[in-house]
């Protein structure tokens, strides 16, 4: 009799026999395969043995793009910036070290992943020298700008245009910058193309207004944008200075479509209608009332007003069917011509046409990209929706633009991308099955699997996407998948493949039969939108979500998507970790913007109170965004916490102490011997008793963020240099006898690089940075 068991993990025979009836020489009490032992070695073949599969199959090349992400991220959290030689040198010798060992299949994998993320640091590093450009540092006064406008953006409140600069003069101008965005009134902005001169201020930099928040001049200077600012009244039309650049040509004849593609759908269309139909034909948003949007992104169906992937998607999917329906129909062609690849390459060029003509922003771009991929596999012979069409998109995307991986927009287009193509891997069978019986039971399940793959779609989506919206929005979608249920069908078969036909059909005038029955759609899905949002608990928000909740839940979607059979299981630790990791973040109680006039101070209800909202409004709506806050800068309590007099605004600080906006010099004095915090615009007194943060010192540190660090009365806590992220400080007063010190607290060193106004010296690298932001939290020991 053989002894032991097989390799298979097979019950020894003994036990077997003891099972059936048999003699055996002793007793068995468990059987083997129930033992720790026996599990844990059948689990490990197992996982050994669809990591062979996988390997065999080719599927690891999936987190080759997932490496080259990383790399981009080690080179965006460098300290100084990296050497160009040194980096493609690694990535070279990486690279040749893995074809040398190819034979060898552990050494080619691991070599292949560090190439993968050297080339990320150097494509990063090579893009970053390619579009380098200097800050211009704002001058004193205001300077007359002459050129071309480039690019008109209408807004609600302003226009903002882009400016190709051919001349400019002014009092402290450094040099003449080449590309400039300026603000101007609602409605005077010139079209694309004109030769204007404007009299403008510039300002510093656009920076994070918190610390670690969203860093706004990183696209920005990526942009190739050399300074920003706001126009000093209406621009004056000259002679043109010369034959306009060729951008400045494209963008006027693309302007004239996209006005007269809107001026053709009002005539149709009024009303919202026809300010979201305008939105989602030429990505036109000025007119789209702040309600609409406000309410389309409580009730989850934003993206539709945001021209991305699912646009994209309808226009190439409706002319793709729409030609290849119309060529199949013609059996010459038919059985002559590839008319599969012919339907794929007119979708491709409408794709590209519908890109021009809604504005050609990098979302709209991205979401190109990744079709023209699947198209071109279509024309190919290849799958169209495969993980790996979504690899080589992100590897495109990705190398076009390095910095595309810190945006928010990138990174859940990409998460819901990933999680819905393999969604689609695994259900595809299902959808594959014909239905069977009478005509009306086909047609009911044929709509039955509609709803249910749209429900799947909302689901997965949401899902895949949630961690990024509450990370960078701290918002959740509660109702997202019943708003979007109710409203997509309307969505998909009224609103886009209508529009689309208007577009088709105004050469012939027959546009107005169109633009009608998208209207319809549209109204249905404003409907939804505003019933979805009032509903109670519609607007959740949260700021739960930090950093390290979002990563976790980062590798969690990855090896859930990219991993078959039991390798699925290593997303249930990243998983676990990320719901770990959830938590407040760790609030300051005051914030000081570079301005000098807006503060914000915690009150003992635990909220933030707003002194001087109106002068930056950015800061502030960003500010109580970032604490899930639904109030506005509008708000009309906001500074509830503050007292002001003609000398300076007050209030008191969580712990004991008062801060102080000084607002005119004669009443410095006082403040100094009165108050712990002392925010001036001028020079303060050089005995002054308070901390004092004044332009100057700002100008150098960007907002600042205070901590109050308890301790200084009897026991001391040690000087921490972070705080845990998923703590918040108490809003409650210190027991009797203790006094509250004011420690701000950095969140990471961060060495002295960019715009620092130090004289002959000016560094433009601190956007390209999103863990160390000029926005920080200065260690400064403060008095009380």
């Amino acid at each position: 009799m053989e002894r032991g068991r097989d390799r298979g993990g097979q019950r020894p025979l003994g036990a077997i026999a003891g099972v059936l009836g048999g003699a055996v020489a002793r007793p068995v009490f468990v059987p083997a395969p129930f033992w720790p032992g026996a599990l844990l070695g059948r689990l490990r073949d197992r996982i050994l043995a669809d990591a062979r599969a996988e390997a065999a199959s080719g599927r690891l090349i999936l987190w080759l793009p997932v490496l080259f992400g990383c790399g981009i991220l080690i080179y965006f959290g460098a300290a100084q910036e990296p050497s160009l030689p040194a980096a493609m040198g690694l990535a070279g010798a990486l690279t040749l070290a893995a074809f040398v060992a190819r034979t060898r299949p552990v050494t080619f994998a691991l070599l292949l992943g560090a190439a993968a993320i050297s080339a990320g640091f150097a494509l990063a590093t090579l893009q970053t020298a390619r579009i380098s450009h200097p800050v211009l540092p704002p001058p004193p006064g205001p300077v007359r700008l002459t050129g071309f406008i480039e690019q008109v953006e209408r807004r609600p409140k302003a226009d903002r245009v882009l400016l190709r600069v051919t001349a400019a003069e002014g009092r402290g101008l450094s040099e003449r910058p080449a590309l400039v965005r300026l603000s101007l009134g609602r409605g005077t902005a010139p079209p694309t193309g004109t030769p204007v001169s404007v009299l403008a201020r510039l300002l510093p930099p656009v920076e994070a207004v918190v610390p670690g928040g969203h860093d706004f001049g990183r696209a920005i200077w990526f942009r190739g944008i050399d300074a920003v600012g706001f126009g000093l009244g209406r621009p004056r039309i000259i002679s043109p200075p010369g034959d306009p650049p060729f951008s400045v040509r494209l963008g006027s004849l693309i302007e004239d479509v996209r006005r007269t593609v809107g001026t053709r759908i009002r005539q149709s269309l009024s009303g919202t209608a026809a300010d979201i139909a305008v939105a989602l034909v030429v990505g036109d948003r000025a007119s789209v009332a702040p309600e609409v949007e406000e309410s389309m992104r409580v009730s989850g169906l934003t993206h539709v007003l945001s021209i991305s992937g699912l646009h994209m998607a309808m226009v190439a999917g409706t002319l793709f069917f729409l030609v290849r329906g119309l060529l199949a129909a013609i059996p010459p062609l038919a059985l002559g011509f590839p008319i599969k690849t012919a339907a794929a390459l007119v979708a491709l060029g409408g794709s590209g046409i519908y890109l021009l003509l809604s504005g050609n922003d990098w979302p709209a771009q991205r979401s190109f990209f990744m079709l023209g991929i699947v198209l071109i596999g279509v024309m190919a012979g290849r799958s169209a929706l495969t993980l790996r069409t979504v690899a080589v998109a992100a590897m495109l995307v990705l190398a076009l633009g390095p910095q595309a991986i810190l945006e928010a927009g990138t990174q859940m287009s990409f998460a819901a991308t990933l999680a819905l193509v393999a969604a689609y891997e695994h259900w595809s069978g299902l959808r594959a099955r014909p239905a069977k019986g009478a005509l009306v039971w086909q047609l009911a399940a044929r709509a039955g699997l509609f709803l249910a793959a749209l429900s799947l779609t909302s689901i997965v989506a949401g899902a895949a996407t949630a961690p990024y919206a509450a990370l960078h929005f701290q918002r959740v979608g509660v109702f997202g998948l019943l708003a979007n249920l109710c409203a997509m069908p309307a969505v998909e078969f009224l609103v886009m493949p209508f529009g689309l036909m208007g577009v088709l059909l105004m050469p012939f005038g027959w546009d107005f039969i169109a633009w009608p029955v998208m209207g319809w759609g549209l109204d249905i899905m404003v409907r939804v939108s505003d019933m979805v949002a009032a509903l109670p608990g519609a607007d959740t928000r949260t700021d739960w979500v930090g950093p390290g909740a979002a990563g976790a839940a980062t590798i969690a979607l990855l090896c859930l998507c990219l991993l078959r059979g039991w390798l699925a299981a290593l997303a249930i630790p990243p998983a676990v970790a990320a719901v770990l990791l959830l938590g407040p973040a760790l609030r300051p109680d005051v914030l000081i913007a570079p301005n000098g006039q807006t503060v914000a101070v915690r009150g003992s209800d635990g909220r933030l109170s707003v002194t001087g909202a109106r002068s930056s409004r950015l800061a502030v709506e960003q500010w109580l965004s970032r604490e899930a806050d639904p109030r506005t800068s509008e708000t009309k309590d906001l500074a509830a916490g503050f007292s002001c007099d003609a000398d300076a605004c007050r209030a008191p600080l969580p712990g004991g102490g008062v801060l102080a906006v000084s607002r005119r010099p004669e009443g410095l004095a006082a403040a100094c011997r009165e108050v712990t915090i002392l925010v001036t615009p001028v020079p303060a007194p050089k005995d002054c008793g308070a901390r004092v943060f004044s332009p100057g010192a700002l100008a150098r540190t960007g907002t600042v963020a205070l901590f109050r660090k308890e301790g200084l009365g009897g026991r001391r806590r040690p000087r921490l240099t972070r705080e845990p992220p998923h703590r918040t400080r108490p809003a409650r007063p210190d027991p009797p006898g203790r006094r509250a010190a004011w420690a701000p607290l950095r969140s990471r060193p961060c060495p002295a690089r960019g715009l620092e106004w130090t004289p002959g010296e000016m560094r433009p690298r601190w956007w390209l940075l999103p863990a160390c932001r000029r926005a920080t939290s200065l260690a400064l020991p403060l008095r009380t």
